[in-house]
């Protein structure tokens, strides 16, 4: 998990992130200084002191992020850094504020949060214009050792979206160095070559085994070509592989052990019902509002595939007129979909149609996160189109997912094909730590409205 999400084009963001968490730390400083002189401060309590720095910093990063300002590819101006940081720290005075009612011992005072606010914002600002002036990034020059279809793939991803991150020195295959290859030291001096990517299955690169293994000992990063294509764009590179590498490079962590199953059902239960508790109003609201713009019921139940491909009865808010299908039958949504009610288009927007799902997952048919559940007429089209779309259900479909924070709405085969990757990366590369990551982008793209 560290070195697919701690790679060249994320360590900048790590670097924001580490200026951030200095200066919360140095405002939250300038608070205990104040109250060492103020007899009605909050007492000098390490715990209490740890609890209250955590839950600043947690509140406050998290908003960030959600905010987009940790997003190094989208470069803002000094206005829009400077009104998104105001938004972000008015957010963040708000929800403390919140939590602080029901918990005193979170209070540090008015006066205190203000000053602490205020320093923050000079400070996070100030860091962020210093930032984009001084930090200069380096990009890392790459030799390519192979000719498949994935290399072409990963250039055009460099070309059009980290091109500042990566550039290519070399590219290595049968045909460019015939008969002779040159010597790998050497070249890789000359073209000051930081990362080799090769092919297992490159002529090539079988030729050099014993050079590419003395550069794996040096300080020169050796990666093959899908592990590579897997960083770069987070997802599962299924048209590139075959059966034998899925076989020996898939990890263990695909299964979740007995022990961390009944963790995660835990964690969907309690997150499930601390979310009910919240949003039980927007649930009546949205369901009043369906029946007032449209005839029929306001909710929609349809049979899905779980896990293992076992059926159940789903529940959303419905967003098309009654018997949408009854004319055409089963048929991918489209981004202008007749069938959408008015309602409708607003509640997929906003991902509302989704949350009567939490009783799925109440019921134990779905997980928070987890594969998007589809219906088995279009998951029997795409097994005979897709290679490997049946692993999707080896984990419990869920609420939200890798796919849904990285993908908008699939309305063909090519999209539930392009979803398909990124759902296989979850099943690779699950973890509790991409859980809690995809459900901040989930938040991200709930606020933003990037659902279509």
């Amino acid at each position: 998990m560290r070195r697919l999400f701690l790679q060249q084009h994320q360590k900048y963001r790590l670097l924001l992130l580490l200026g951030d968490l200095l200066i919360l730390c140095g405002s939250f400083s300038v608070i205990l200084v104040l109250d060492a002189y103020d007899k009605t401060g909050f007492s000098w309590n390490i715990s209490k002191v740890t609890v209250i720095l955590f839950c600043i910093i947690f509140i406050t990063t998290s908003i960030f992020y959600i905010l987009g300002l940790y997003d190094i590819y989208k470069p803002k101006g000094a206005a829009i850094i400077l009104l998104s940081i105001c938004l972000g720290l008015g957010l963040v005075i708000i929800l403390y504020s919140g939590i602080a009612y029901f918990f005193i011992f979170l209070r540090p005072g008015r006066i205190k949060l203000v000053i602490f606010i205020f320093t923050t914002t000079i400070f996070t600002f100030a860091w962020r214009i210093l930032f984009n002036k001084l930090i200069e990034i380096k990009p890392k020059h790459l030799l390519f050792l192979g000719n498949e279809p994935i290399f072409r793939d990963i250039s055009k991803l460099i070309q059009s979206n980290y091109g500042q991150y990566y550039t290519i020195g070399g590219h290595w295959h049968r045909q460019s160095h015939n008969p002779t290859l040159p010597n790998l030291a050497k070249y890789i001096e000359d073209h000051n070559i930081d990362t080799i990517v090769y092919s297992v299955h490159s002529e090539v690169a079988k030729k050099i085994t014993n050079d590419l293994i003395t550069m794996r000992f040096s300080n020169i990063n050796v990666i093959d070509v899908y592990n590579f294509y897997q960083q770069l764009t987070r997802k599962y590179p299924v048209y590139f592989l075959n059966d034998f590498w899925l076989l020996v490079n898939v990890q263990k962590e695909i299964f979740f052990p007995t022990i961390r199953s009944k963790m995660k059902r835990a964690f969907d239960i309690g997150f499930v019902l601390l979310l009910l508790s919240m949003t039980w109003p927007i649930l009546l609201i949205c369901a009043l509002a369906i029946k007032l713009d449209n005839k029929g019921p306001a909710f929609f139940i349809q049979e899905r595939l779980g896990e293992n491909e076992v059926p159940f009865q789903l529940y959303k808010f419905r967003t098309m007129v009654v018997n949408a299908e009854a004319l055409s039958g089963p048929v991918w949504s489209t981004s202008n979909d007749p069938r959408i009610t008015r309602v409708g288009k607003i509640l997929r927007k906003m991902r509302l149609d989704e949350l009567p799902q939490f009783f799925n997952v109440l019921r134990g048919d779905m997980s928070i996160v987890g594969p998007r559940p589809i219906r088995k007429h279009f998951a029997d089209m795409l097994v005979q189109e897709v290679p490997y779309y049946r692993l999707r259900f080896m984990a419990k479909p869920g609420l939200t997912g890798w796919a849904q924070v990285n993908y908008d709405y699939a309305r063909s085969n090519e999209g539930q094909s392009e979803k398909l990757q990124y759902d296989l990366f979850y099943l690779v590369h699950q973890s509790i730590w991409l859980d809690f990551l995809i459900l901040f982008k989930t938040v991200q793209v709930v606020v933003w409205g990037k659902g279509t």
